[in-house]
């Protein structure tokens, strides 16, 4: 029998509305997942950790009903309970977690490029790229493009009028300070090295 993995998908997860992700976005990615993976040319698909720590029971039925009809899904759940849901008749509880889920992610915030495993029977088995790009966060302390699958971010301060040009690029900035108000401000920033211009400017302010 042919079978199909998904591994640590995490629908509807508390991390993925932590900065810089966009919780709205990284939930479209990985449903997009989910359905490339019923996709699959496969007889059983199991997976770990389908859904995240925020998944109410509403969201999971609604999820579970996706499955085609004519495909087995099994799940293995660490972030939910599954015991008291009314699980569709091609939907069930698996009982121990294959060795298989610990080889990959198909998981978009934790990887650039999420993968799912195909293997029947005793053969090798082959891993699948997803056509969904992850987005994975990478921290950055200067601004840099991101590689395909990052989000990238900085905790470092940034002027105010650099935040929207960045973000267009998909570099996003934790905290900002404000621009210089006039031609001495400006000069004497241009002095004072950049990790240090969000507390001068603080300074200035303080003093009036």
């Amino acid at each position: 029998m042919k079978k199909a993995y998904l591994s640590n998908l995490k629908l509807f997860d508390s991390s993925d509305a932590c900065f810089p992700l966009d919780f709205d976005e990284v939930l479209r990615k990985k449903k997009a997942i989910f359905v490339e993976f019923l996709s699959l040319d496969a007889q059983e698909f199991l997976a770990w950790n389908l859904f995240g720590d925020l998944a109410m029971p509403k969201q999971i039925e609604r999820i579970l009903s996706l499955v085609p009809t004519g495909k087995m899904l099994r799940l293995s759940e660490e972030n939910v309970t599954l015991e008291h849901l009314a699980l569709p008749s091609n939907v069930s509880v698996l009982e121990e977690r294959d060795y298989e889920f610990s080889r990959f992610s198909s998981n978009p915030v934790e990887v650039e490029k999420p993968f799912f495993f195909v293997k029947e029977d005793d053969e090798p088995g082959i891993f699948v790229e997803s056509s969904v790009r992850g987005c994975k966060p990478v921290q950055r302390e200067t601004f840099s493009a991101p590689d395909e699958g990052q989000v990238l971010y900085t905790l470092e301060p940034f002027a105010e009028d650099k935040i929207e040009e960045f973000a267009r690029l998909q570099f996003y900035v934790f905290n900002s300070y404000r621009v210089a108000k006039n031609d001495l401000e400006r000069r004497l920033l241009e002095k004072v090295p950049e990790k240090l211009r969000a507390l001068f400017v603080e300074m200035l302010d303080l003093q009036g």
